[in-house]
Formats: structure tokens, sequence, C-alpha cells
């Protein structure tokens, strides 16, 4: 074989295929240490041409030596030349080089997709080539279509991965550069790209990604690397929670959890406490009980199993709590074992009581449902270990208060009806009225009793009476504590009942008539019951039979025996409950010093979880009376809305009632003066032909009727008409402001029913007595104001009038023509119709008050005005109040999980501690146990 033909047979090595990446093919063709590199392809060239060899090969070496000189178009002639199959398509992949150097962009765009070929390694460099183009021309969606296609044909080409890395990074790409790191680490298993993909996780660029997606990852982490695996997860906790898919990450991690079948194998540093913060921040967070029954069972299984040292009692209590609520959720054998650990736990760790009510407590108040003074002020007694309280019990109240009395004096009697009270040795005497809803203080008995309405008053189920004042007998630190239902015929839910887990020591005190009876003997086996661990100490009434120190002794020794199979350890000593001696009293005190010095902090911790279970269902018990309250209240106030409008529509009948009422008279009086009037005027002028005789001037008499005429009717009108409609007119005033007050009597009768049905001063219905005033003023100047214009009676020019102001003026100067004139001008003046005269003079009359007639209307509108704004004021604001109400009342019905799923979740965390205090109280005991000399145990 000639040298030509080796070199041909080269090309399809893959390592040659490297050579001609770099475009080092030229370096087969000439021998090593050659200088003159184009003049020794030269020199071959010219010895094939004469050898008739194909140069192809000689040329795309030329064209590689051109290209590193930086003489592009010398290259891009002699790679035109390579025809040899092998090289062609390189050829052109480097004709396409040469422009991109040359800045032709475009033209070496088309070259490289126009090559074809079927070297993986051509396609991955013309990939990677048109990449770098892309970037170039500053097309990032075609760079990044390119790379990605390149990653996923040729991963394994050198820089692939890397060039696609730090372009996605570039671009600020993450979730491509997620997508890449979690592929590569899968399909590589190499530890840098884990490295590189749990980086990526930590600065929070995968919260969006579906935690599915992370599976196949973590899997072989787990199988090959677990420190890898560990740190991933918790950058994948983390990045997801408080986010969209935190919950659809915890069932990833629970399928993972039993598919891996994940264990105790490996000593896990950080999953146990991602476990822990995890049902920790759910238990917490704003979730649904629903969302939380899927995840949350197998996450605590999985937290049992991986827990270790002091946190295993944590999370076996909070598997010991789900299962008691959710049992088809855990299986017996996974309960068992929980059971065991929390056991075997050396070290209890877990939730206190004391934050976990104030957490309730301030949940409740965000709820509205109340700030519960009397709750808190429980669970803060109980924190306090410097307090001892010391329930009196036994007898009767009366009894009871009487022997407080021998300690405490006269404050014994502070408040008798009161359900629980309480009295503390301090150094100033304060009083504190403590309720669900009000926590007050006063700083003296009579102050108290004073703003409480006396001793005879009776206090709320809810209510706590504690006083602190200088007790020189109760030492410092105890607080006497007495329950008035306890005992009693109260059922054993009352609330003053609540207060029973504040007792640390129980007093009893027996009957002094009938000591020990069977009522004193059944409260003790209840109080046994409920305060188990509770030392309880008892004051026998000196008897008849101890008539010495001996029989005392005797009896004593016998109550003390009777009482302690009931109550084993129980102490007896004598007192006298209403004059105790010196010695009783000092023996008593004794007692009362040694109950201060012990005080269980694991009881006390009890007592608190006890606090706080009735205070939840006292939550609950609140939601459900206070929807069924708000349930009433709706329909109440629809009720009254009704009513309300009822009343409306009848003070508007009540309007048009009097306004009609008020017309009507007043037009009959305006009638009644006309109809006068008609009558009266016309006689009048008729009368005026008294004033003509015989010696009367004819020519003027006309003129002297007519003034004659118009001064008797001002005469008139003055002195009977207005007088008399002035009465008219005050009468009727006087009818309708009688009128108006039955109104008003109505409307106060009518707002004090309503007051009184709200329970508070929310209408006040005041009608406008002004109007009266204002008719009178007006009427006054009516009547008062009367001008009279002055009424051609006489003047008219009417033919008979003109014809005998004619004959007056012809005939009045002869003597015999007197008397017929004067005859003719009475009997014309008798005979005259007047109607329209007096009309004349009613109208001028009472024209004016017909248009205070018209006014009539609108002045009784105005005097019913403010009573029917107030009730249509009060129906508004009453309708919003109802359309608030019905609003809140749907939303409780629709959506009671928001108001019971927090409780439910508050039940599951307190039954929690629950476990967890019992576990301490049997540590503790069995510690006492094996303390004890073994004849003891």
């Amino acid at each position: 074989m000639n040298m030509h033909g080796k070199y041909t047979s080269q090309v399809i090595d893959m390592e040659f295929e490297q050579q001609l990446v770099h475009k080092t093919f030229y370096e087969t063709l000439i021998g090593a240490g050659e200088c003159d590199i184009v003049g020794a392809l030269g020199d071959i060239f010219f010895t094939a041409h004469r050898d008739g060899a194909d140069l192809s090969s000689i040329r795309f070496a030329q064209g590689e030596v051109y290209f590193h000189r930086r003489d592009y178009e010398a290259a891009i002639f002699k790679w035109e030349q390579v025809h040899n199959d092998d090289l062609r398509p390189w050829a052109q992949k480097n004709i396409a080089d040469s422009y991109y150097e040359l800045g032709r962009l475009e033209l070496a765009e088309e070259l490289y997709r126009s090559i074809e070929t079927e070297s993986e390694t051509l396609q991955a460099e013309i990939i990677l080539r048109l990449f770098s183009l892309y970037r170039e021309l500053g097309e990032k969606e075609k760079a990044d279509d390119m790379i990605k296609r390149g990653v996923t044909l040729y991963p394994d080409y050198p820089n692939m991965t890397e060039w696609a890395r730090a372009f996605f990074e570039e671009q600020g790409d993450w979730q491509s550069a997620v997508e890449l790191a979690l592929g590569e680490a899968v399909r590589t298993s190499a530890r840098r790209w884990a490295d590189i993909l749990t980086g990526y996780v930590e600065q929070g660029h995968a919260r969006t990604m579906t935690p599915a997606r992370f599976s196949r990852c973590l899997a072989l982490l787990y199988e090959t690397d677990r420190v890898k695996f560990e740190r991933l997860v918790q950058a994948l906790w983390n990045g997801y929670r408080d986010g969209d898919l935190y919950f659809s990450w915890l069932a990833e991690w629970n399928r993972l959890y039993d598919e891996l079948a994940i264990g105790r194998d490996y000593d896990w540093k950080r999953i146990p406490g991602l476990l822990g913060e995890a049902y920790a921040g759910l238990m917490k967070g704003p979730y649904r009980l629903k969302e939380l029954v899927e995840v949350v069972p197998p996450l605590v299984k999985s937290w049992v199993n991986l827990a270790d040292g002091p946190e295993t009692a944590a999370a076996a209590a909070a598997l010991l709590a789900w299962s008691e609520k959710f049992p088809e959720a855990f299986e017996e054998e996974t309960v068992n074992d929980a059971a065991k650990r929390l056991v075997r736990a050396g070290r209890q760790e877990g939730e206190m009581g004391a934050s976990l009510f104030e957490e309730i407590a301030d949940w409740a108040e965000e709820q509205r449902a109340g700030s519960h003074f009397r709750f808190r002020w429980f669970v803060r007694q109980l924190s306090d270990p410097r307090t001892h309280f010391v329930l009196v019990a036994g007898a009767s109240r009366h009894e009871r208060l009487a022997f407080l009395r021998t300690l405490v004096g006269e404050a014994a009697l502070a408040a008798p009806s009161a359900p629980v009270l309480a009295w503390r040795n301090g150094g100033e005497m304060e009083v504190a009225k403590i309720s669900d809803d009000q926590f007050t203080v006063f700083s003296s008995i009579d102050e108290f009793q004073q703003a409480s309405g006396g001793r005879g008053s009776r206090f709320s189920d809810d209510a706590v009476i504690e006083c602190t004042a200088p007790f020189s007998l109760v030492p410092q630190g105890i607080v006497l504590l007495d329950i008035g239902p306890l005992g009693g015929r109260a059922s054993s839910d009352h609330e003053a009942l609540v207060s029973f887990s504040l007792a640390d020591s129980i007093l009893f005190l027996l009957n002094g008539e009938d000591p020990f009876s069977s009522a004193d003997e059944q409260l003790m086996l209840q109080l046994r019951e409920r305060a188990p661990s509770a030392p309880m100490y008892v004051l026998l009434p000196p008897g008849d039979g101890m008539v010495d120190e001996e029989e005392t002794a005797r009896i004593v020794e016998e109550v003390e025996a009777h009482i302690r199979t009931i109550v084993p350890g129980a102490s007896v000593i004598v007192y006298s409950p209403h004059a105790p001696s010196r010695k009783q009293q000092q023996s008593l005190v004794g007692w009362l010093e040694e109950m201060r010095r012990h005080v269980s902090p694991v009881r006390r911790e009890e007592a608190i979880l006890t606090t706080i279970r009735q205070f939840i269902a006292h939550l609950f018990r609140q939601r459900a009376e206070a929807e069924s309250r708000l349930a009433e209240l709706v329909v109440w106030k629809k009720e009254m809305a009704a009513k309300l409008s009822g009343a409306i529509h009848q003070l508007g009948d009540l309007q048009e009632e009097k306004t009609a009422k008020a017309a009507k008279s007043f037009r009959t009086v305006l009638a009644e003066v006309r109809a006068e009037l008609s009558a009266a005027i016309p006689d009048l002028l008729r009368n005026m032909a008294e004033l003509v005789s015989e010696d009367s001037d004819f020519s003027r008499l006309h003129l002297e009727l007519n003034d004659k005429a118009n001064e008797r009717l001002r005469a008139y009108l003055n002195e009977e008409v207005l007088p008399k409609l002035r009465r008219a007119m005050e009468q009727w005033i006087a009818a309708t402001e009688d009128e108006f007050n039955e109104c008003q009597v109505f409307l106060h009768e009518m707002g004090e029913g309503f007051n009184a049905m709200f329970g508070e001063e929310r209408l006040k219905l005041e009608c406008d007595f002004r109007i009266l005033a204002d008719w009178r003023r007006d009427m006054d100047r009516l009547i008062s104001g009367v001008q009279m214009d002055k009424v051609n009676v006489f003047l008219r020019r009417t033919p008979s009038q003109l014809l005998l102001k004619g004959a007056g003026k012809l005939l009045g100067a002869f003597t015999q023509n007197k008397a017929m004139l004067a005859q003719k001008y009475k009997q014309f003046i008798q005979t005259q119709d007047y109607a329209e005269a007096a009309e004349a003079i009613i109208q001028q009359l009472l024209l004016p008050f017909e248009w205070f007639a018209k006014s009539l209307e609108r002045d009784v509108t105005q005097f019913f005005h403010a009573p029917l704004t107030a009730l249509d004021e009060t129906l508004k604001r009453l309708e919003l109040e109802i359309a608030a109400q019905e609003g809140e009342l749907k939303h409780m019905r629709k959506n009671p999980e928001a108001y019971r799923d927090p409780l439910v979740l508050f039940g599951i965390r307190l039954r929690q501690c629950e476990q967890l205090a019992q576990a301490a109280s049997a540590a503790v005991q069995l510690l006492q146990d094996e303390n004890k000399p073994i004849g003891s145990v």
C-alpha cells in the first residue's frame, strides 16, 4: 500500500476523528519536527499529483494549516477541493468554521445545517458550533434548543454538559439547570453531579419541580452514598417547606421511606430532626385535618423508626396520640412498638403544657372566642412552683366558711355565693374577680362587695374570687381553695369544678354532728378518684366522747384507720371549725407549713394538661353554643325587623289618618265661617236701607251708603267674626294637640316596648311639637292681621244701580220727589242680590286660611318625621346586622373545619403531652420504688 492509501484508511479511526476535530490531521502527513509545514505539504502534493493519486487528504491538510495561520480564504479554497467521502463532511464543517471566523455567521449557519454525516463526533461538533453561533447572534431560544439537543443525543461528548450547565446558569434558567444536573446524576452516578444538584436545590431553584422527579436520584443515592442522600433530602425538605408542593413532597417522602425500606442501619444525622420539625410545623400550621390525615401517620411512623435519643419519646408520643384519634391509620404492631420506645426512652422531651395552653388561648382570641382570663389564671397558678393550693372540702359550705373564718377572718364571708373562692397570704389587701371574660381587681372587700351588689349577690358559674391579704395564720405560698359545687347537687360538668385541678393537697373537714358519715365517705371516694396523688389531711371536730387526751387519741386513731382504708396515708387531727384552741391552730399551721414544702412538678404538669383538656372541651361547647345563639339571634332579629316594618306601616297609616282628620276639622271650621258669613253679610247689607230717608242727599247717597256698608262690614268682622274664628282655631289646635299627644303616648309605648325587646335604648320616638307653636303663631298673624279692602257694594255698574244713581242726581233736587226716591232706594237695597259682594268679602277673609290648609299635610308629616326616620334607620341597621350575622352563621356552618380542625389538632398535641407526662410519672414512680427499702417495696 502506498503512503497516500495508508492516510486514507486512517480517516475512519476514532482517534483520527479527534485530529479532525482539532484540525491537526496535517500532522499525520509530515514528519515530526518539520519546520516548513507548508513546503512539506507542497512536496507531498506534487509527488501525489505525479503519481496520479487522490489529492483530497493533502488538500484537507493544507486547509488546516492555512486555517491555523488565519488565512481563511486559502483554507476555504483547499477544503472546497476535497472530494473524499470520509473527509468531505469534515471539510464542509471546516469551511463553515472559516466563515464563522470571518464573521459571516448566516452563511456559516447554512453550511453547518447542510452537512450530512453518520459520524456522531461530527454531529456533536456541529451542534456545539451552532450553539456558539446562536449565542453570538443573540438567538437564545435557538441556542437553548441546540444545547438541549446535544445533551439529549451526545451527553458524553466532551464539554457538552458543561457548556449546557454554564449556559443555563448564565441565562438564569434554573429549571433546565436542575433538570440537567438531575439527569446527569442519575445517568452517570457521579458524585459531582449529585453535589451540583443538591447545591441548586439548596439555593431554592427546585421549589416548583414535582417532588417525584427526584425519586430515582434519591433511590440511587440511598444505595450508593447515604451522606449525599441525606443532604439532598434535607435540601428538598427545606425547599418545599411552606410552598405549594410541600404536601406532595411529604407524600413522596412517605412513599420513598416504604419503598427503600429506610431503617436504622445507618446513623442518620439530619433526617430525624427534619421529621420532627416537619411534624411540629404541620401541627401548628394552617392546614386542614383531612390534608394532614393523608401524610402525618406515615410521617410519624418514619420519625419513630429513625429518631434516636431524647427525641424518641416525642416521636413515640406523637404516634400514640395520632393512633388514638385515627386507629385505622396504624397497625397494632407499630403502636405497640411506639409504646415500648416511649417507656424505654431515658429522658422525656416534648412540648410543655403551659406553652401549649398559651397557644390555644391566643388562637381562641384570634377566633373571637373570648379572652378566657379564668383558664389563663389557672395555668399561671399551676406554673408557679412557689404556690401550694390546699382544697378545703367536706361538710357543708357553711361549715367550710366557718372553718376558713378561723384562718382568714371576715374575708371568708366576702363572697359566699361565688363558685370558687381562694385566699392567699400577701402584703396588701386585694380582691380579684376572675371570669372567662373579665379580670377585675378591687383594693378592699367593701369595694368588691359594693361593685358586686353586696353579700347576697350571686356570681356566674365561671367566677373565681381571689382574696389576698396579710393572713397571719396562712403560711406564705399557701392558697386556701373552696369550690362551692364540690360534693353538692351541682352536675359533674359544673364550670367551677374546672378549678379542682389546682389542688395540690386536700384538707377534708368532717361533719361535727356525724363524723365520717356516708356522705363524707362518698365525697372522699370522689376526691380520691379525681386527685389520686394529692395528699389528704382530715380535720375531726371534737365530739362528746373526747373527754381527755387519751380518749381523744384513741378516737383519732380509729377514725384515721378507717379513713386510710379509702385514702392510704391520710392524716387526722382534732380541730374545732368554729372556735379552735391555740394548740389546734398551731397543729393546723404546722400541717400547712409541711404541705408548702411539697409541690410535685409532675402532678402540676398533669394538672395543666387536665386544665387544657377542659379548656378545649369548653371551646367546643362554646362554639356549639355560639352557633346556636347566633341562629336564635338571627331568627329573633328577623322577627324584630318584621315588627319594625309593621310599626313603620302602622305609623304611616297613623300619619295619614291624623293628616286627614286635622285637614277635615280645619276645613269644617272654614266651612262654618263661610256659611255664617254667606248668611250674615247679605242681611247686614239689606239693613243698610235704614240709613235712607227723605233728608238724604240722593246725589251722593250711593257713595255714603257704600262707605257705611264697608264700615259696618269691618265692625262685624272685627267684633264678631274674627273673635269667633280665633276661638274656633284655638279649639282646632287644641283638639289636634290632643290627637298629637295621643300619638306621642302611643309612640313612647312603642319605643319602650322595642327598647325592652332590644335590651338597650335603640329607639327614641319623639314627635316635633314645634308644629303647634308654628300654627298658633300663624293663626295669630292671620287673624290679627286681617286688612279688608273696600268693597264696592253700591258702586257697581249694574243696570239697576246705574238707573237709581242717575235718578238720584236728576230728581234729588225736587222736594216732591224725595219721598218717592227714598222709598225706591230702600226697596232697591232690600231686594238687591249681595252674593257677589259676600263672596268677595269671604275670599278676602278666608283665602290665607285656605293657603294654610294646603300646608297641613306637610306640617303633619314633619310632626311624624323624626319617629318615622328613627324606625326606618333602626330597621336598616337591623337588616345590616342580620345580613352580617347570617353571613357569619353561613360561614360557621359551611366551614366548621376552620374552627374544629385546630381544636382537634390541639387535642392531639395535648395527648402527646399527656403521654410524655405519664411516662415521666411512671419513671418517677419507678425511681421512688427503687430507692425504697426492699421490705417496703
